[in-house]
C-alpha cells in the first residue's frame, strides 16, 4: 500500500477508536499471512492445494481480479474440481521467499487436459504484474522442464512476498491442481513417469505388433479389429496423461480438445467391431448383433461430429462410451448364457475397463475426489482389459486348434474307411456277370490310386437308354447281347485314346460296367489333347451294333455325365456321385454331355428333401394362401384378389412357389397339394364374405389338375359346399400348359365354365399357343405377364404388345388383367388404354389374409 494510501485510510477511519482500528488491522495482517507459503531452496516441491482462493468468473481481467473481494477458500488439500465446464477459474495464493532462489522452480498443475493456463506475479499485491506467462508461451519457448504436466517457469533470483495469479481454462472437465517443484526434482519425477509410460506404451504397442502379425497371418477380421482398439486406446491415453502433449504434438494444446473426443469415439467404435467379429454374434443372436452396430453407427456418427463440435463432442463420445460399455458387458454376460467360453475373458476385460473408466469420469464430473486412484484408474482398468483380451484371443486361438485337430482326425478316419471299403471291395468279384468288364468295385479301386497320384482326371459315366427299353420290348437276352458288343466296340475305341486309364491290364479293360445299360471310363486330362465335352461325345455316341442281322444305332438319346478330380470330389464314392448327378441332368436337360458342377448336386439334394417334406407340410397346414389385390382400371376400387401359395417351412425356409409345384409335379403330389389349396381358398373366400369384402378371387391350377378327369368335378363340389357363388371364383391357368392333351383340358375347362366359373388365361403372350387355340378356349379373362407391363413404359416393343393384346381382348369380348403395375407411371398408361384389372406392387405385395383384410379395410375407408 502507498503512502498516500494509507493517509487516505487514516481519514477515513479517524472516527474509530484508536484501539479497535489497531485490532482491525492486525486481524487483516494475520488473515492476509494465514495461507502464505514459505518457499525455501532446500526443499524439492510444495503443494497448494491446501492454500489457494478461487474466483469462478474467469472472464475478468487480471487488474479487475485484484480488485475483488468474493474469493472462495478451500479448507482441505483435495484438487479443485469444477467439473465438467468451459468456464474458466482464478486462482490466488501468496508466496514468501525469504531468500532468492538459486535454482530454477516451475510452478506446476498436474492435469495435461487444461488448454489455457496464465501465470501472473504481483509484489505485495501491486499492479502491474511484474511477471506473466501461459502455457502456449512456455511450452512455444521450451522454457519448461520435461514434464507430463503443466509447468510454468517462475523468474529466476525471486524473493520476498509475492502473490500469484493463475487462470485457468478447458473446453472439457476443470481441475487445477497446483505445486511448486524445483527443477531437479521435476527431473526425477519425469524420469519415473518416463519408465511408467514406456512399459504401459511399450507393452500396447508388442500387443499391436503381435495381434498385427496374426490378423496378417490368419486374415480373421477379430485381430485386425483388436489391433485398431489398442491404437485407439493408446490415442486416448496419450491425450489424457499428456504424453502426447509432450512428446507428439508439443506447443499445441488445443489438439487436445479434439483428439480426445475423436479417440473416445474411435475406442467405442473399434470395441464394438471387436466383439462382433470375436465373438461372432452374427452366427447367434440377430437381435444382439443389431444393437451392435447400431452403437457402431452411432460412434461413426460421432466421430464426424467431434471435428464440428469438439467441446459438445467430448460430453457426447463420454456418454456413449458409457453405454457402449454396458453394451459389451451386456453382450459378453449374453454370450456366457449362450456358452461361448471366451465370453467370460470379455466379460472380465470389460468390467475391468469399466471400473477403471468409471472412477477417472466421477472424477471428472467432481462426484469422486481427485487423488493417485482415480487420476490412474483409466490407465490400470484399460491396462488390464488390453491383457484379459489378449488372454481371450490366445485361447480362442487354442479352441480353433483343437477344431482342427478334430477335423484332421475326422478326416484321417475317414481316410481310414476308404481304405477299409477298398480291402472289402478286393474280397468282392471284381468284374460284370454280363460283360467280362470290371464292375464299380475295381472302378473304385483305380479310380483311388488315380486321386492318389495327385492326378487330374475325369470320370465318365455313359447310360444307353435303349438298352433297357430292348429289354423290356424284345427281351433281356437280346439287350445283353447288344449291350455286350456295344462295350466291346467302345473298349476297344478307348484303347486306341490318348489319356484313357486302363483299369486292368490283362484283357486290358478301359471301362467298367456300375450297372446294366451304363459304363464308366477314366481320362487322365493333363494328356489329353482336344476338350472334354466333344471328345465324350465322340468317342461314345458313334456305334452301331447288329443283333441277330438288325443293325441298332445306338447314338440317340445319350446321356452322360463326367466328374473331375480333385475339382469335383476327393474320393471314389463323392466323385461318382457327382457324375451319376451329372448324368441325371444330362437327361433332364436333353444334352448329350453335362459336366458336373455345384448347383447341380445342391439341386438334386434339395429337391429331394422338399420332395419328402411336402407331404407332411400339407397336411400339417404348413402352407399358406398369400393375397395380392386387384384394383379396377383406375387402381381405386378392390375388386378381387389373386391367392398365391406361399411355403415358409422351419427347415428350408422360404420355398420359391414355383419350385413347389415343380416338385409337386415331379412327384406325382400336385393333386394332394391343388385339393389343398382349393380347400385353403374356398375358406379363405368365406372369411372374405364375412367382412363384407364381396369379391373375386383366383387361384391358379395345374395342367395334371386338368387332366385328372376327377378334380375338377371334386372342385366345384367343395366351392358349393362352402355356399361361394360360383362366378367370384377365377381359375387360372398358363398358356403353356394347353400345349400338353390339349383336347382333355378342354373338357376339364369346359366343366369349370359350365359350373360358373370363370377362366383366367395366365401369362398371356411368353407362349406358342395362344392364338391357335383361343377361340376353342371357354375363357373370361386374359391375364397380360409381368414382363411385358414391367417395361412397357420404357420399351415400344413391349407397349404395342400390351396394346395389341388389349385390342383382341376387346375383339373377343375378355377382360384384361394387368400383373406387374410397379409404379404410377405405369398404372396411369394401363388406364389410358382401358385396361379392366391392375395387379402389381404399386398397390400392395402378396400378404397373409388378416394383413389383407386390414389392408382392405384401411383402403376402403381412405
Amino acid at each position: 500500500m502507498t503512502e498516500h494510501q494509507w493517509t487516505a485510510g487514516l481519514g477515513v477511519c479517524d472516527f474509530l477508536p484508536h484501539r479497535l482500528l489497531a485490532a482491525v488491522l492486525l486481524l487483516c495482517a494475520f488473515t492476509a499471512n494465514a495461507d502464505e507459503l514459505t518457499v525455501r531452496g532446500d526443499v524439492g516441491h510444495y503443494t497448494l492445494n491446501d492454500r489457494i482462493t478461487y474466483l469462478p468468473d474467469g472472464d475478468q481481467t487480471i487488474d479487475q481480479v485484484t480488485q475483488q473481494e468474493q474469493w472462495q477458500e478451500k479448507h482441505d488439500d483435495s484438487v479443485l474440481n469444477l467439473g465438467f465446464t468451459d468456464q474458466a477459474v482464478w486462482l490466488r495464493t501468496s508466496l514468501r521467499i525469504p531468500t532468492s532462489l538459486t535454482q530454477q522452480w516451475y510452478l506446476v498443475i498436474p492435469y495435461p487436459l487444461l488448454e489455457e493456463v496464465d501465470l501472473f506475479l504481483l509484489r505485495d499485491g501491486q499492479q502491474p504484474a511484474f511477471y506473466h506467462i501461459n502455457r502456449q508461451q512456455a511450452e512455444r519457448q521450451r522454457e519448461q522442464a520435461h514434464s507430463y504436466q503443466i509447468a510454468l517457469p517462475l523468474p529466476q533470483a525471486l524473493s520476498g512476498r509475492v502473490d500469484v495469479f493463475l487462470r485457468a481454462q478447458s473446453a472439457t472437465s476443470l481441475q487445477v491442481p497446483v505445486a511448486l517443484w524445483r527443477e531437479d526434482h521435476l527431473l526425477n519425477r519425469f524420469s519415473r513417469e518416463s519408465l511408467y509410460w514406456g512399459v504401459y506404451f511399450g507393452a500396447l504397442c508388442a500387443l499391436v505388433i503381435y495381434n498385427l502379425f496374426l490378423f496378417l497371418s490368419i486374415r480373421d477380421s477379430a485381430y485386425g479389429y483388436y489391433v485398431l482398439y489398442i491404437v485407439s486406446i493408446s490415442l486416448l491415453m496419450l491425450c489424457i496423461s499428456g504424453v502426447g502433449s509432450a512428446w507428439l504434438w508439443s506447443g499445441q494444446p488445443l489438439l487436445t480438445r479434439y483428439a480426445l473426443p475423436v479417440s473416445t469415439g474411435l475406442v467405442s467404435l473399434c470395441a464394438v467391431m471387436f466383439a462382433r467379429s470375436f465373438l461372432r454374434w452374427r452366427e447367434i443372436s440377430a437381435r444382439w448383433d443389431r444393437s451392435m452396430k447400431i452403437a457402431a453407427t452411432l460412434a461413426g456418427i460421432l466421430v464426424v461430429y467431434t471435428w464440428i463440435d469438439p467441446i459438445h463432442g467430448a460430453l457426447f463420445a463420454g456418454l456413449l462410451g458409457f453405454l457402449v460399455v454396458v453394451l459389451l458387458i451386456a453382450v459378453g454376460i449374453a454370450g456366457l448364457r449362450a456358452g461361448i467360453a471366451i465370453a467370460r475373458y470379455f466379460v472380465l476385460a470389460w468390467a475391468a475397463f469399466a471400473l477403471g473408466a468409471s472412477l477417472y469420469l466421477l472424477s471428472v464430473f467432481n462426484v469422486l475426489p481427485v487423488n493417485i486412484l482415480t487420476n490412474h484408474a483409466m490407465q490400470v482398468g484399460s491396462a488390464a482389459e488390453v491383457l484379459l483380451l489378449s488372454f481371450a484371443l490366445a485361447h480362442r486361438i487354442k479352441d480353433e486348434r483343437a477344431r482342427k485337430l478334430a477335423a484332421l482326425r475326422r478326416q484321417q478316419r475317414a481316410e481310414r474307411q476308404v481304405q477299409d471299403l477298398e480291402l472289402q471291395s478286393l474280397e468282392q468279384a471284381m468284374h460284370d456277370s454280363t460283360t467280362g468288364m470290371p464292375n464299380a468295385s475295381l472302378l473304385n479301386q483305380q479310380l483311388q490310386a488315380v486321386i492318389g497320384q495327385d492326378k487330374r482326371a475325369a470320370l465318365v459315366l455313359v447310360n444307353y437308354p435303349q438298352v433297357k427299353e430292348i429289354a423290356s420290348s424284345m427281351g433281356y437276352n437280346l439287350a445283353e447281347s447288344m449291350f455286350r458288343e456295344l462295350v466291346k466296340k467302345l473298349n476297344h475305341r478307348l484303347e486306341g485314346q490318348t489319356g484313357a486309364i486302363c483299369l486292368e491290364n490283362k484283357q486290358p479293360a478301359f471301362i467298367a460296367i456300375p450297372e446294366f445299360s451304363s459304363a464308366a471310363f477314366l481320362i487322365e486330362l493333363d494328356h489329353l489333347t482336344d476338350t472334354l465335352e466333344p471328345f465324350v461325345e465322340q468317342v461314345v455316341g458313334h456305334h452301331e451294333v447288329s443283333v441277330h442281322t438288325v443293325r441298332l444305332p445306338v447314338l440317340m438319346n445319350l446321356h452322360s455325365g463326367v466328374a473331375i478330380t480333385p475339382e469335383h470330389g476327393d474320393s471314389p464314392e463323392i466323385l461318382y456321385q457327382h457324375a451319376l448327378a451329372a448324368r441325371d441332368r444330362s437327361e433332364s436337360s436333353k444334352v448329350p454331355v453335362q459336366v458336373y458342377n455345384k448347383a447341380i448336386s445342391d439341386f438334386a439334394r434339395r429337391r429331394l428333401d422338399l420332395m419328402t417334406a411336402l407331404p407332411p407340410a400339407i397336411e400339417a397346414g404348413e402352407l399358406e394362401l398369400y393375397l395380392q389385390p386387384q384394383m379396377n382400371r383406375t387402381g381405386q376400387t378392390l375388386v378381387g384378389v389373386e391367392m398365391l401359395l406361399r411355403w415358409h417351412s422351419g427347415q428350408f425356409g422360404t420355398v420359391p412357389t414355383w419350385e413347389v409345384i415343380e416338385i409337386a409335379e415331379s412327384a406325382g403330389l400336385i393333386d394332394l397339394l391343388s385339393r389343398y389349396v382349393v380347400a385353403q381358398a374356398c375358406k379363405t373366400m368365406q372369411t372374405l364374405r364375412e367382412r363384407d369384402l364381396e369379391i373375386t378371387g383366383s387361384i391358379n391350377l395345374s395342367v395334371q389338375n386338368l387332366t385328372n378327369h376327377h378334380f375338377v368335378p371334386e372342385a366345384m363340389a367343395r366351392i358349393r359346399e362352402h355356399d361361394i357363388p360360383t362366378n367370384s371364383m377365377i381359375f387360372e391357368v398358363t398358356e403353356t400348359s394347353m400345349m400338353h392333351n390339349m383336347e382333355s383340358v378342354i373338357g376339364s375347362l369346359q366343366l369349370i365354365a359350365d359350373s360358373g366359373c370363370r377362366i383366367a388365361l395366365d401369362d398371356f403372350g411368353t407362349g406358342y399357343s395362344s392364338l391357335a387355340y383361343l377361340s376353342r378356349l371357354p375363357i373370361h379373362e386374359l391375364k397380360i405377364d409381368r414382363c411385358f407391363i414391367s417395361k412397357m413404359c420404357t420399351n415400344r416393343n413391349d407397349l404395342g404388345i400390351v396394346k395389341n393384346t388389349l385390342k383382341l381382348a376387346r375383339t373377343l369380348n375378355l377382360e384384361a388383367v394387368a400383373e406387374g403395375v410397379e409404379d404410377n407411371a405405369t398404372m396411369e398408361r394401363l388406364t389410358e388404354l382401358g385396361c379392366h384389372r391392375l395387379q402389381g406392387y404399386v398397390f400392395a405385395k402378396p400378404m397373409p389374409l388378416e394383413t389383407f383384410c386390414d389392408w382392405a379395410l384401411e383402403h376402403s375407408l381412405s
